[in-house]
């Protein structure tokens, strides 16, 4: 395990009304991982009919008997990528939590932008500040600023291993402008950033002293992973001179490379991300606009891999809207304490949340702010 500071951009002090003073900065890590990595064994997309054959296959009822894209064995695989990140703390040196560290990740369909727009109504990360805490958020790999790697090979596995890598950045206190060595770490994620966590976690149950898992059930029977494949078509296709680069012709070798993104927000976006009437239409115009792509790789690999850190003893925390659409079906009361309760019995504390009022884009609830209320808190009340 290595990593390698490349740059530190330029750092900031926020003092605006109302927003916390924070010191923030800009930093890009190259960090080498192996990882065990699942094998895409179905045909490699040519246009956007291959894509939504594909999604009927996916779709089926008894996929493994009929269609599995995945290859049974698993193969080692090393990578050196470069990840776009960037630490805020809190400008008062005696903020009462500066020394707690979130690792925050965010999910698919977006950037690490998703929980720092609008600061004084949804941005994640001047409310953790505000509360004194710094933040540590990134790029996955993929979009944004990070490397971007063929969606074939992009997936769980690596995106596990690259958020283990972090945390130990983190807990080492050699990244810039540190704190030094945090007192503690927690683990933040968003839907697939939550799978990523969770992964962390369970592979290395003392990865951190807190675990927060949002826009997240493991009530399996009432998820919806695969809707969001209902309306995917390639990026490259969507927007030429926006992802162009990801087109597979471009791929050295014909390798190939597939993104894919939602639709144009629709009925069935709001309906998978929001929750009427707790939503600005204005928020739904900026998250279609601001989306990222996502690999194939790592939709198919969330469901093939070990999400139960059961072995975790640190204080932990699932959360979901309560008419989250993707892990609950739309309604998540009742549905999400189990058996996620169990799952975490030997953790030092746990908590289960359906979020009264929101959608699966809890960030961009109208009620985010009291979202994030309930994870502070929780995580105040516990020691953190």
């Amino acid at each position: 395990m290595q990593f390698l500071l490349l740059t530190t951009a330029f750092v900031t002090v926020a003092v605006a009304h109302s927003l916390p003073a924070k010191l923030c900065q800009d930093i890009e890590l190259s960090v080498t991982v192996t990882s065990s990595n699942f094998v895409f064994g179905a045909p490699k997309f040519n246009n956007n009919f291959d894509v939504t054959d594909f999604v009927t296959d996916l779709a089926s009822r008894e996929p493994p008997k009929t269609f599995s894209p995945l290859l049974p064995d698993k193969v080692n695989q090393t990578g050196t990528y470069n990840i776009a990140s960037t630490f805020c703390t809190p400008q008062d040196i005696h903020a009462a939590n500066r020394s707690t560290v979130i690792l925050a990740t965010h999910g698919l369909n977006f950037d690490r932008t998703y929980i720092r727009i609008q600061p004084e109504k949804y941005s994640f990360v001047d409310y953790a500040i505000r509360q004194g805490y710094s933040v540590f958020y990134y790029d996955r790999l993929g979009v944004g600023s990070s490397s971007i790697v063929s969606g074939y090979i992009n997936q769980l596995p690596i995106q596990t291993e690259i958020a283990k890598q972090l945390a130990q950045i983190i807990k080492s206190g050699r990244y810039p402008g540190s704190i030094g060595k945090p007192k503690s770490l927690v683990l933040v994620g968003h839907s697939f950033g939550s799978a990523i966590s969770a992964t962390a976690a369970a592979s290395d149950p003392n990865i951190a002293d807190g675990l927060v898992l949002t826009g997240f059930s493991y009530n399996g029977s009432n998820s919806n992973y695969f809707i969001l494949a209902a309306q995917l078509q390639m990026a490259s296709s969507q927007n030429p001179a926006k992802w162009n680069q990801l087109d597979s012709t471009s791929m050295p070798m014909s390798m190939g490379e597939f993104f894919p993104t939602p639709k144009r927000s629709s009925a069935n976006g709001l309906e998978r991300f929001f929750k009427a009437p707790d939503y600005d239409v204005a928020v739904v115009e900026y998250a279609d606009q601001n989306k990222a792509p996502f690999a194939i790789g790592e939709l198919l690999t969330v469901t093939a891999t070990d999400l139960l850190p059961t072995a975790f003893k640190g204080v932990a925390m699932v959360i979901a809207g309560q008419y989250d659409f993707i892990e609950c079906q739309s309604q998540c009361d009742d549905v999400i304490e189990h058996p996620a309760t169990e799952i975490f019995a030997n953790a030092a504390a746990f908590k289960a949340v359906s979020y009264p009022g929101s959608g699966h884009g809890l960030n961009f609830a109208l009620n985010a702010t009291g979202f994030y209320e309930e994870i502070f808190s929780y995580l105040g009340e516990n020691g953190l």
